[in-house]
C-alpha cells in the first residue's frame, strides 16, 4: 500500500507502507514493537501528519520521552510530523484466546476424543510428545556435532 506523502508543482510524491515501516524501525532501538503507521498527506508547504504506534512494555517516561525526540530528530527533516503513540499489548487469558494456535489445537483434541474417545486421545498426545522429544533430542544433538 502506498501513502500520499506530498502533493508538489512536479506531481505527487508516494511513500511505501512498508518501506515507511521498516525505516521506523531502522531508527528506534530494537526491543520496540511497532504496531501500525499511518500519515495524513500533506500540502505543498506543511509536515506530513505521521501517526506511530509502539508497545510501550517496560519503558519509562524518559526513555518514551528519548525515544519521540529521536524519531523528530530524524523525520522531521525529511517533511514528516511524526506523533507517537504508546499501546499496552494485552496480556493473559484474552491473549490466548485471540490465538487462532489455541482454538486449532482445541478443535484437534475434540475432534481426536469424539473420533477417537478417550484411550485414543491419551495415545495421540503420549505418542505425539514422545515423537516431539525424539525429534528435539536428535537435533539438539546434530547441532552439537555442527559446532563440533
Amino acid at each position: 500500500m502506498y501513502y500520499l506523502w506530498k502533493n508538489t508543482h512536479y506531481g505527487i510524491i508516494r511513500v511505501s507502507y512498508s518501506g515507511l515501516c521498516g525505516f521506523v524501525r531502522e531508527i528506534v532501538a530494537s526491543k520496540l514493537r511497532l504496531y501500525s503507521v499511518t500519515l495524513e498527506p500533506s500540502g505543498k508547504k506543511e509536515n506530513a501528519n505521521l501517526t506511530l504506534v509502539f508497545s510501550d512494555e517496560d519503558l519509562t517516561r524518559e526513555t518514551k520521552s528519548k525515544v519521540e525526540e529521536h524519531i523528530s530528530s530524524v523525520l522531521k527533516p525529511m517533511g514528516f510530523k511524526p506523533s507517537v503513540v504508546w499501546a499496552t499489548p494485552e496480556r493473559g487469558i484474552t491473549a490466548v484466546i485471540q490465538n487462532s494456535y489455541f482454538w486449532a489445537g482445541a478443535a484437534s483434541c475434540a475432534a481426536v476424543i469424539v473420533t477417537a474417545g478417550f484411550d485414543g486421545f491419551f495415545w495421540s498426545l503420549f505418542w505425539g510428545g514422545a515423537v516431539w522429544f525424539v525429534i528435539r533430542g536428535l537435533s539438539f544433538i546434530a547441532g552439537k556435532f555442527r559446532s563440533a
